[in-house]
Formats: structure tokens, C-alpha cells, sequence
């Protein structure tokens, strides 16, 4: 029986790009040409696994491959699937996701920012809001890459003046009003010369204020008013200078989360939020995570890439990235420079805390309980079939797509359920 589409699509995201959407009752994966996903890679058997329906959800069957069907991590001989789920089929790796009918596209949406076609809605609504005078907030954790979505947008702008960046967290209070608006030369110890500061270094520009709401309550009532009239007035100084700047400010939090703590000025908040772009975490977008492992590779290899684990990019797609693409870049420059020069990049390379992310190769203890469990589930959906066909064997063993031998073999498990577990695979 052919069913609609569920929704649901696997997207392989190693070592090559492809989606195949989810559609039909049954389908076959594995190297054999006539297997529904024809999926071609070393360590690949010809009819790997399957995928059925049943009810609502797909779930995934192995067919007694050589090298095992593994998903989560864990070597699975019966188990559901579900959007996020990460695939390993010998070398190759996917991830199932929400259908969708477009082939996966990865590249470079603006200078030196990467991402997919997640990342593109995105992308577009910041050129939209960077042609106006729209403030613009970027909403993201550590390590999303909030400068490069600044630098992007300050590209979109079309201004003509230069692009300046500012980690408000890392600037010393008492030096805060200085860096910003400037000083005159003797505005205080230490000044032996002037110094027109950002604002006014940033003229027909863009000025990037990340983490802004780190900025004392002082500092954010000065530079509101920089917002609101666009004049500064640098320390010293007698009279106030007109600035024509793109302001960009980022925050890990929302701004009415700050606003209610305190921790940001009312007015202010109101006069920087015109435009929020949340970027979203490493792993909200998942299947760009071994694309820009490979990106990084090549960059830090010089060159010269090392081959890759198929079971490197499962540990690195099942991990959940606390700093996200920062994080990812770090690691991979770590294994380029400890084991470039070996050829391959393996498992056993990786820090422990990924490593554990999936279970051993050939490990005995994944191997018995996924076999009870999918005996029991085949238990269970023969009782279904035999009570809605009449008992007729041959039309059960159709309907399951599996040998009536195995038929047999599960109607003993039915009335001694003292030996159900060590059946071997049909």
C-alpha cells in the first residue's frame, strides 16, 4: 500500500549533499541500484535497512547489514524515527528533517558567513531592514557568529564610511565614555593625545556594539542620547560634533528580559530594537554542521585535507555545541594540528565528551536489547495482522514484509515468550 508523504525527509549530509523526501509505505535503503534510497558508500551493504510506515511515524528496520544501522549513536536493529534523528549507514550520515523538496545548498551568503538555506530567510530580512534606517539588534548565544551577521548587514547598508566592532563586555567602565565618544588631549591623566573615539571614527558608517546591554546605566543614558540627536560630545571637549552612523547592537538575552531585570534602560531598549534578527543556534541547524567542518578543515589544513570518519560527523552532528560555530571552528584547528599529519581523522581523535556521544563499533551490549525489541515489535504488529486478516499467514507475512519462516518463528515466540531475544534476524 502507498501512503502520502509524511513530512518528513533525510537529508545525507556526509560525504556527499543530497535530500530524499519520505514518500510510500516501504522503503529500502542500501547500495543495491534498485533499492529505493540508493545510498553509495564504503562500509554500505546492498540492502542496508528500510524504512515503513507505521501509523503517523516512520520506523527504521536493519536487514541484517554487515556493518550495522546506526541512529542516535546507538546501533539499532528496530527503531522510530523522528525529525533530528542522525543516520549512519557505514560511512555515510544523514539526518532526518521536516520535508521539504529543495536539495540542500550550502555556501558563502555573505562575505565570510556560511550557511544553508536555514539560514537564508534570515539573510534577507537583514539586507531588507540594512537598505533603511531601521536600528538593527541581533539576538544570539555566544559564539553564532553576531559580528559577521553585523558585518553582512553593514555590507547591505551601501554605506561608504567604515565598519567598526566593539565587545561592550570588555571595555573597563572608566574608559567606556572615552572609547566611545572621544576625548581632547589633558582630559585626563594619561591623555597626551586626542582621540576622536568610535562614534566619530565610524562616520557615514556602521558602528557594532555587541553584548550593549553590558554598558553601566551612565553609559546607556550618554549614549541614548547619541541615538535620539546624533551628537557627541567627547570628554573635554566644549561642543558637540555630528555623526552620521548605523548603529548595530547585539545581546545574547531579549531586550524586554534586560528591561524587566534592569539591567537596560527602558527608552533605550525602544530606540534600538526596530529590527531583531535572532540567528539561531549551531544546532538549529544541524545539517550545516559537517559542511562547515569541512569548510574549516580545508581552511586550517592548508590544503592539504585529511580523509574524515563517517563516525566523526555522527559524534559532531549529535552534539549539542554550547558555543556554537566558534566552538566547532576551535575543534577542528585543534584536530588539524595534533592529527593532520596522520591522514584521517578518526573517532578516537576526538575529545572524550564527544567521543561518548555514540557507542563503540561492534560493541556486544548495543547489539542484544535493539534484537529483543524489534522481536517484540514484530510480535506485536503479527497479532495485529493475523486478527485483521482471518489468521491467513501468507497475507500477514506480505503485509509485514517479512518471510513466513520468520512468520513461524514469531508464532513460537507467541506462547513461549521465555525465548523471545536471541531469534536472529530474519
Amino acid at each position: 500500500m502507498r501512503l502520502a508523504s509524511t513530512g518528513l525527509a533525510l537529508e545525507w549530509v556526509w560525504p556527499v549533499a543530497r535530500l530524499d523526501t519520505l514518500k510510500g509505505g516501504k522503503l529500502t535503503l542500501g547500495r543495491d541500484s534498485s533499492a529505493d534510497i540508493c545510498v553509495e558508500g564504503s562500509g554500505v551493504s546492498r540492502c542496508h535497512a528500510e524504512l515503513y510506515r507505521q501509523g503517523p511515524l516512520y520506523v527504521l528496520r536493519d536487514l541484517g547489514s554487515t556493518n550495522g544501522t546506526w541512529l542516535g549513536g546507538k546501533r539499532v536493529e528496530h527503531a522510530p524515527v523522528q525529525p533530528g534523528s542522525v543516520l549512519r549507514l557505514g560511512e555515510c550520515v544523514g539526518t532526518f528533517v521536516e520535508g521539504r523538496g529543495e536539495q540542500p545548498r550550502f555556501g558563502e551568503l555573505a562575505p565570510g558567513l556560511l550557511g544553508g538555506r536555514a539560514m537564508e530567510p534570515l539573510l534577507a530580512r537583514l539586507r531588507l531592514a540594512a537598505k533603511s534606517d531601521l536600528p538593527i539588534l541581533l539576538l544570539g548565544e555566544t559564539g553564532t557568529g553576531k559580528e559577521r551577521f553585523a558585518r553582512a548587514a553593514h555590507g547591505f547598508s551601501g554605506r561608504a564610511g567604515p565598519f567598526f566592532a566593539l565587545n561592550c563586555a570588555a571595555l573597563p567602565e572608566h574608559l567606556a565614555e572615552a572609547e566611545l565618544f572621544g576625548y581632547r588631549r589633558g582630559a585626563f591623566t594619561g591623555a597626551e593625545r586626542a582621540n576622536q573615539g568610535y562614534f566619530r571614527a565610524a562616520h557615514n558608517g556602521t558602528l557594532f556594539l555587541d553584548e550593549m546591554p553590558e554598558l553601566s546605566a551612565a553609559m546607556q543614558a550618554k549614549l541614548l542620547r547619541v541615538v535620539e540627536d546624533g551628537q557627541v560630545l567627547g570628554l573635554g571637549e566644549a561642543s558637540t560634533v555630528s555623526v552620521n552612523v548605523r548603529l548595530l547592537s547585539a545581546s545574547q538575552q531579549p531586550l524586554a528580559e534586560l528591561v524587566a531585570s534592569g539591567k537596560l534602560r527602558r527608552d533605550l531598549a525602544a530606540r534600538l530594537s526596530g529590527c531583531d534578527v535572532r540567528i539561531p543556534r549551531l544546532t538549529e541547524r544541524r545539517t550545516d554542521i559537517p559542511k562547515l567542518f569541512s569548510e574549516f578543515l580545508a581552511r586550517f589544513s592548508g590544503g592539504r585535507m585529511p580523509s574524515v570518519e563517517g563516525r566523526v560527523i555522527e559524534a559532531l552532528c549529535l552534539y549539542d555545541w554550547p558555543s556554537n560555530v566558534r566552538e566547532l571552528e576551535l575543534l577542528t584547528r585543534q584536530l588539524v594540528v595534533l592529527h593532520g599529519d596522520e591522514g584521517c581523522i578518526k573517532k578516537q581523535h576526538l575529545p572524550q565528551h564527544l567521543a561518548e556521544l555514540s557507542e563503540p563499533l561492534g560493541s556486544a551490549d548495543s547489539l542484544a536489547p535493539p534484537a529483543r525489541a524489534r522481536r517484540e515489535h514484530d510480535l506485536s504488529r503479527l497479532r495485529q495482522e493475523l486478527a485483521e486478516n482471518g489468521a491467513n499467514v501468507k497475507a500477514a507475512a506480505a503485509a509485514l514484509g517479512i518471510s513466513r519462516q520468520r512468520i513461524y518463528r514469531l508464532l513460537e515466540g507467541i506462547n513461549s515468550t521465555d525465548r523471545v531475544g536471541d531469534e536472529p534476524g530474519n
